[in-house]
């Protein structure tokens, strides 16, 4: 037992996710690709070819860079285009004479347009790359965006946030798997922090923004605005947003995954991810195979080759066959798990975004659009806080804990930051309804927010990275169901929501909130304990039989 992790007590002793981080001394191990600087001593998972083209092979500054791009598409995309109706509702709703749950369902209709498509682009991505659905999504966005700002009726601004729905679809699931595909396992904890921060911790600065401008000029220039923002992302992604995907060795990259040093040496057959190999095709190779190298270096494609809307396919499987694929993964309690801890945490942050202007524009309170956009500085700055403390901890506590582990990662470890989750949950959600009811200080309730707001990161972040880590070869249809069922389940919120918090009183309904919140994040012990066990019980009953 590592660290309360249970051991596997089947027959696959090689088990997909656990990882020999620190190089101990093996002839097997020897030629295995390693960090460089104060990471000399890592194993590099996965292994990078000798291909220059492998993105794994780009100089950091370069991968942090296109990481850094989609960054900013993403906090455009999600966070501009759906919780941004938020504080303009109130002159929408005068305009067009809308009650609240109209307006609400404006955002729910963009969402489950979202849940909908998203598993259809999830199987383009996995067999055409994601550079060209990306391209093709931040069109139309932007249309959809021109199409809102010059909508005369509520049924024409209806279809174009469906338009806008088509495109941030991409957008809200594939680009976690961005993550894995320009990083080693000991470098992702922080980069999917630091994603999180534009997917959801920065979430509501454009509309923080929107509420001044909404304010002081026309809600219709929220979204001209936004189109302009947006087309600065599609100019950045079509001359550096370069395909991340990569068709790589199957048994060579994943060689150093799943394997300690001494199982390797001793087993007499090995399971490699999805591949089987046995012991005596390792014996017949010369160890130097093992570097997980290309035989023959290629030269890196040109700039011009590289702004290739498509550049190959990289899945044998038919676009049908892929899009069931999501579908077939829900069998795995640890990934339903995961995707349901991830929606529900996610949801009641979208919830609130959609409540304040039934809360703050209101008595007691009578906020303006500027000043109910004021209240999102809290939950950003919570978003912040709580995307430092995964950024700066994730990496740090998995490698000290794999040290103490003699050196062997277990993907488990991602998980034990999700012990300040009940502490976040329980001061943000059940303190939020209880001094909105009492009509206390709009600034305190921001605060709140935002305390509750860092709950949001830390799963995300966490649950992200361990799933990105326990199960590489299902990374994007993961998040892909993911963000399917939470917009399907807003989708369903959004027409009975207003009425709810009406019925109920915040106290009550926020009490409710926290107290599910509170259930759920008990559920991460058992995942703890069991995951391994989880994670062997998958790869022997189903990836390899499959294979």
């Amino acid at each position: 037992m590592a660290f309360g992790i249970l051991e596997c007590n089947g027959t696959l002793e090689q088990v997909p996710g656990t990882a020999q981080l620190e190089v101990l001394p093996s002839k097997r191990m020897t030629h295995l690709k390693k960090g460089k600087g104060g990471d000399s001593h890592i194993v590099l998972i996965p292994q990078p070819s000798d291909d220059p083209n492998d993105p794994l092979n780009w100089p950091l500054w370069q991968r942090d860079s296109i990481l850094l791009l989609y960054c900013f598409c993403t906090l455009m995309c999600v966070g501009g285009v759906g919780p941004l109706l938020a504080v303009i509702t109130f002159p929408i709703l005068q305009e067009f004479h809308l009650t609240f749950t109209q307006v609400s369902l404006l955002t729910g209709y963009q969402l489950a347009t979202v849940g909908a498509v998203v598993i259809f682009t999830s199987a383009v991505c996995t067999k055409y790359g994601k550079r060209g659905p990306f391209l093709i999504s931040m069109a139309l966005l932007f249309s959809g965006t021109i199409w809102c700002a010059a909508s005369t009726s509520y049924d024409t601004l209806l279809g174009a946030r469906i338009i806008q729905g088509l495109g941030a679809a991409v957008f809200e699931a594939i680009t976690f798997a961005l993550v894995g595909d320009l990083y080693h396992v000991h470098q992702r904890g922080s980069r999917m922090a630091f994603f999180v921060v534009s997917q959801s911790g920065l979430l509501l600065l454009p509309s923080l923004i929107a509420g001044q401008i909404g304010e002081h000029m026309n809600w219709r220039w929220v979204f001209w605005l936004l189109a302009i923002f947006l087309a600065v992302g599609f100019i950045g992604l079509l001359f550096l947003g370069w395909e991340t995907t990569y068709k790589r060795n199957k048994i060579v990259s994943s060689l150093p995954n799943t394997t300690t040093t001494n199982e390797l040496e001793d087993n007499k057959s090995t399971h490699f991810g999805a591949t089987h190999v046995e012991n005596t095709e390792l014996e017949s190779k010369d160890p130097e195979q093992f570097s997980a190298t290309s035989p023959i270096a290629q030269s890196r494609d040109s700039f011009k080759k590289r702004l290739r809307p498509f550049s190959g396919i990289y899945a044998e499987e038919s676009i049908l066959r892929l899009s069931l694929r999501p579908f077939y993964i829900m069998a795995n309690p640890i990934i339903v798990w995961s995707m349901i801890l991830i929606a529900f945490s996610q949801l009641w942050n979208v919830l609130i975004n959609l409540l304040i202007a039934q809360i703050f524009a209101v008595p007691p309170y009578n906020l303006n659009t500027a000043q109910i956009g004021y209240i999102l500085v809290g939950p950003m700055i919570g978003g912040l806080l709580g995307c430092l403390l995964c950024g700066l901890t994730s990496d740090p506590i998995c490698r000290a804990i794999s040290k103490r582990n003699n050196g062997t990662y277990e993907p488990e470890f991602r998980l034990w930051i999700m012990a300040t989750v009940p502490i976040f949950c329980s001061l943000g959600y059940f303190t939020f309804g209880n001094l909105a009811e009492r009509g206390e200080s709009p600034v305190v309730m921001s605060v709140i927010w935002g305390i509750a707001f860092v709950s949001v990161q830390v799963v995300t972040s966490s649950i992200g990275s361990y799933v990105v880590d326990a199960f590489p070869e299902s990374t994007i249809e993961v998040f892909i169901v993911t963000t399917s069922i939470k917009n399907f389940v807003f989708f369903a919120f959004s027409f009975f929501m207003n009425n709810w918090l009406a019925e109920w009183g915040a106290a009550r309904t926020f009490n409710t909130i926290g107290g599910i919140m509170l259930a759920m994040s008990a559920t991460v012990i058992p995942v703890y304990v069991y995951g391994k066990r989880s994670r062997a019980w998958w790869h022997a009953k189903v990836v390899l039989r499959k294979s």
